[in-house]
């Protein structure tokens, strides 16, 4: 056999084998197109499908306002559980905003409460410190202190032993005894601690004189410094009815133990003379 035939033969016996390799190149390339065209057509119905669901008045279109409410039924369905229960999309709370306000109002009535009652008791120690200064000036002047519904706080506050005396202008008893009055003030406030002689004017302070029973004119009361069984300040009354003169007035004083010489000898001197001879004594300061 020449070569020429040879090759002949030999090509001629490698035919059938690149035709049935060719035949197979075309059935996968059959398949990956059939692949494709399914998946291309699933694609396409479910489109269509969106479309349709999307698409609420059938016209073939979906419109701006279809495809927002499309959105909003997929967010409702989105709030479903995995075990099929259903709960309604939370909604805001159209009564969270009161609530707000009425809170901040509630805080700021609050503060203008603190504020109103922080003016008071500023306004109230202002008074107060004023009485007190007042109260002052009455014990170095010797004259008897003048209580009222101002004053009476800073006269009560247990600090010092109230000798009052409850009067009115038009009472012939009152104004006798006027003169011994001024007098005892001017003794217990100068040669004495711990006694205030008040004088208490029923006619401007009607309430005061309600306030301790009062039923005549003059009436003349001791408020004693004492404790309660809880230790706290209070005042035990003690009414007097002796001679509405001074030195009668200030010897019941110093029995009671409310009024306490600075200078117990020439206290007890002035004392005597005054009531016996009536000769005032200028007590050493």
């Amino acid at each position: 056999t020449s070569p020429k035939g040879g090759r002949m033969a030999a090509a001629s016996a490698r035919q059938p084998v690149l035709w049935r390799s060719a035949f197979r190149n075309s059935v996968w390339v059959a398949l990956v197109l059939m692949i494709t065209l399914s998946m291309c057509l699933v694609v396409l119905g479910e489109g269509d499908a969106a479309a349709s669901v999307m698409d609420k008045d059938g016209d073939g279109k979906v419109s701006t306002e279809e495809f927002v409410e499309h959105a909003v039924e997929q967010q409702k369905d989105e709030c479903c559980a995995a075990d099929g229960s259903c709960k309604a999309q939370e909604e805001p709370d159209e009564a969270e905003p009161a609530k707000l306000r009425g809170s901040q109002e509630a805080q700021h009535q609050e503060a203008e409460q603190q504020a109103d009652a922080e003016a008071e008791a500023a306004l109230a120690q202002a008074q107060y410190l004023a009485a007190k200064e007042e109260i002052k000036k009455s014990m170095q002047g010797g004259v008897p202190v003048e209580m009222s519904s101002d004053n009476a706080a800073a006269l009560l506050d247990g600090t010092y032993n109230l000798f009052l005396k409850f009067s009115t202008s038009w009472c012939g008893h009152c104004v006798k005894m006027a003169p011994d009055w001024k007098g005892l003030a001017k003794d217990v406030h100068k040669d004495y601690k711990g006694c205030l002689v008040v004088s208490v004017d029923c006619e401007k302070e009607a309430q005061l004189c309600q306030a301790f029973s009062v039923q005549g004119y003059p009436t003349l009361i001791l408020l004693r410094l004492a404790k309660t069984p809880e230790g706290e300040t209070a005042y035990e009354p003690v009414k007097y009815e002796q001679a509405r003169e001074r030195g009668a007035m200030l010897g019941f004083l110093r029995e009671k133990k409310a009024a306490k010489a600075k200078n117990w000898l020439l206290a007890t001197l002035k004392s005597i003379l005054a009531s016996v001879f009536n000769i005032q004594v200028q007590m050493p300061k």
